[in-house]
């Protein structure tokens, strides 16, 4: 039966993939990697150039844009374990916040969530969703065996890639959706995931990694960083594949012992390389089949789409290899700077590439104003809402900067500088990058000659907006707690004292009565 767009709000649909740094897809300049779907998107929409997360790992990112607050308001520092047994069924990370679910969903909106939730607990829809397909697990060890929680069914995927598998149930979703109202749906895949053990070696099971398996891949001129090598404490073991679980900090070392050793052995090995483009080939595939879904059931002119990556993640590039490792961490464009791209076809103007400054806070309060609810209050959010210029209005007054986090640094991103501060305690060098002169970020001009005041006018505004925004009992630099977990679980309780610990509180649920 043919569809009709009804005459009411657009439709939603965001499509969040786990761990692509923007400089990976072809749209953004990768001569390497082939993206004709995204491509097309983008020719079909907006393609921000200067879109950043707010933290360089998966939970954190995911609420931020959910809720358009940092991780020192939302209190999610890190990746959480898959292992949330100890808590209570309905604990989820942003259960005290106003969402973009809920609030859509109290607006006349129908919710679905596919794919990667990975903040908190998901036997049952959370937050505002009410369609329920959910990967179970934050983490991905095997893209051909995923367990998936469906509406009230537990269920194994066998034998086929997880990603084609949420691209096809978001699809028949879209095929299935008859109702007047408008609908959000948000996708999450679990890939391209360019981390052990699933980048690491041949991927013969990928249908595209015939198509990179002879690819004369650019080599990296780093070495694997001496920061991750420190890591190696013991020899190779196998069978080692400890939880990183911050409540066994002993547990913590063993996994990263092992975890490092798949990335000295991925380090410029041409089957890794071409694992990682097969993994951006089959997301690409996976945005294909449901723009595809879209177009047959008449849904491109009444749907708003929106793609991004929770993260970047760099594969090798300043030799490094996954994120949040390192100390401290790391903020280069490769962890920081994702894909982002909107399409409204027929409302958003084609093939613009707009140099705004965005960041995932931004999301949320763009979203709400471009569908009519721009009047909606998001307690305390930095977001700024740009959804003047996707509806070919003026846009005052935007700052062209960003601010970012983990643990131990704070950053701020601006078209000429990146700059990392340190929490002075923690005894780690600050960080300056002149992106005019060395746009690439291998040299650290912080304290040199000439560039001493404008490291001061950056920290001023880093330390300004850390004041201003950070929500004290998440605030980790004034002795605040992260909720589940800590990738610094020897440095905290030094600095503020034996009896600081990871918050795991249930917190009352939002409501907008």
């Amino acid at each position: 039966m043919e569809k009709k767009a009804p005459d009411r709000q657009p439709n939603l649909l965001i499509i969040i993939v786990d761990n692509q740094w923007a400089g990976t897809l072809g749209c953004y300049g990768n001569a390497e990697h082939r993206t004709p779907h995204l491509d097309k998107l983008a020719r079909q929409g907006m393609r921000f150039s200067n879109g950043y997360c707010t933290n360089g790992l998966c939970s954190p990112t995911r609420a931020s844009v959910l809720t358009g607050l940092m991780p020192s308001q939302h209190g999610v520092h890190e990746p959480f374990n898959d292992n949330l047994s100890y808590l209570p069924e309905e604990w989820t990370a942003v259960r005290e916040f106003r969402t973009l679910p809920l609030t859509l969903r109290n607006r006349g909106y129908n919710t679905a969530l596919v794919g990667k939730w990975h903040l908190g607990q998901c036997a049952k829809p959370a937050v505002g969703f009410e369609h329920w397909v959910a990967f179970p697990r934050g983490h991905t060890t095997d893209f051909y065996n995923t367990r998936v929680l469906d509406n009230g069914k537990e269920y194994e995927v066998k034998d086929r890639h997880a990603v084609e598998f949420w691209a096809e149930k978001a699809s028949e979703y879209l095929d299935d959706y008859d109702d007047e109202k408008p609908f959000f749906l948000y996708v999450g895949f679990n890939g391209p995931y360019t981390m052990s053990p699933t980048a690491f070696g041949p991927d013969h099971q990928n249908p595209f990694y015939k198509d990179y398996e002879d690819f004369d891949f650019k080599p990296l001129q780093e070495h694997i960083h001496e920061k991750l090598l420190a890591f190696i404490t013991k020899p190779y073991d196998p069978n080692a594949s400890p939880e990183l679980d911050s409540a066994d900090p002993l547990g913590m070392l063993e996994a990263l012992n092992a975890e490092v050793f798949d990335y000295v052995r991925m380090h410029n090995d041409p089957s890794s390389r071409a694992n990682i483009a097969a993994q951006n080939a089959m997301v690409d595939h996976g945005v294909g089949v449901i723009m595809e879904a879209l177009e047959r059931n008449k849904l491109e002119e009444n749907t708003l789409v929106l793609y991004l990556s929770d993260h970047g993640l760099p594969y090798g590039q300043h030799g490094w290899w996954t994120a949040g490792l390192g100390f401290p961490q790391v903020m280069y464009d490769q962890n920081v700077n994702i894909p982002l791209i909107m399409r409204h076809t027929g409302a958003i103007d084609a093939n613009r590439v707009p140099d705004l400054m965005v960041s995932e806070v931004d999301i949320f309060p763009t979203i709400l104003d471009y569908l009519g609810f721009g009047d909606v209050e998001i307690a305390d959010s930095p977001g700024r809402s740009f959804a003047p210029l996707l509806r070919g209005e003026p846009l005052a007054g935007w700052e062209q900067e960003v601010y970012f986090e983990h643990e131990e640094t704070r950053g701020i991103r601006t078209p000429q500088y990146s700059y990392w501060k340190r929490l002075e305690a923690m005894e780690a060098e600050n960080e300056l990058y002149d992106l005019v002169n060395d746009p690439d970020m291998y040299e650290n001009v912080y304290g040199k000659p000439g560039y001493k005041k404008i490291a001061a006018e950056l920290d001023k505004k880093v330390v300004s907006f850390f004041e201003k925004y950070s929500n004290p009992r998440y605030d980790l630099w004034k002795g605040g707690r992260p909720k589940l977990i800590t990738y610094r679980p020897f440095k905290w309780p030094q600095l503020w004292g034996k009896d600081w610990a990871v918050d795991t509180e249930l917190n009352p649920e939002f409501s907008e009565e």
